[in-house]
């Protein structure tokens, strides 16, 4: 079943909420051929016939899990990543978000992270669109066990685990795609790749300056934020 067949089977027969009530979901309003051209674009990808087939005939869901996911998304400017970088889909209504990580999308629309404005962290939630949308539909269905709720309460990682996985640049193993970039980095910097990450792997920012993107990659280079005494008293 593809994600269009998902979302329509479970509009037929909608589960209220836990509280009895009924969310009123509905698709939003499907896109054009040349909206759909201008995404891909932006993606630097052509979409798969299953992502092309979902967004011609829904745009994405509102009275869901979230307010609104709008599958096209936004551009936002977060953390100095850029306003061409991040494409916000999912807001939570208490300034956290969904969202894809451009230029490194795929032909199914993924994967997608997900932004937590306390620290700040970032997490990463899903390898696509249709996964996303398959653990919002499980949200929405009894018992309302999802991996999307278990990220948004911190129940997959511990906080406190999550810089385990920061590399101090010395000891990043490099590759074609990697080495230019990292070369460029000063020996007190630290990295975060999250190319290979699972469900709920992050890194917490609260003590982080985020100093280089990877043009192309999800690859964080940060430095460790100076405290007050070391801006005022010692040299940089």
């Amino acid at each position: 079943m593809n994600t269009l067949e998902t979302i329509t089977q479970y509009l037929k027969s909608p589960h209220p909420d836990e509280d009895g009530e009924d969310r009123g979901t509905k698709k939003l309003p499907g896109l054009s051929e040349n909206e759909i051209e201008a995404f891909e674009r932006e993606c630097g990808c052509i979409f798969t016939t299953d992502v092309k087939e979902l967004l011609r005939d829904c745009g994405g869901l509102e009275e869901g899990p979230m307010e609104i996911i709008d599958f096209k998304g936004e551009m936002v400017d977060y953390l100095g990543f850029g306003k061409n970088r991040i494409k916000e889909i999912a807001p939570d209504g208490f300034g956290n978000f969904w969202f894809y990580w451009l230029p490194h999308v795929s032909e199914e629309l993924g994967p997608i992270f997900y932004y937590q404005h306390e620290g700040p962290m970032l997490f990463y939630q899903s390898d696509s669109l249709r996964d996303f949308i398959s653990e919002c539909i499980r949200f929405m269905t009894p018992p309302y066990d999802s991996l999307i709720d278990d990220l948004h309460e911190f129940r997959i990682k511990r906080i406190q685990d999550l810089n385990d996985d920061l590399t101090p640049t010395a000891l990043y193993e490099v590759d074609s795609k990697t080495e230019s970039f990292i070369s460029s980095l000063q020996d007190d910097v630290f990295v975060y790749d999250f190319r290979n990450s699972k469900v709920g792997d992050g890194v917490d920012l609260q003590k982080f300056d985020v100093v280089e993107m990877h043009p192309d990659l999800p690859i964080l280079a940060v430095r460790k934020r100076k405290t007050l005494f070391q801006r005022l008293f010692q040299k940089n």
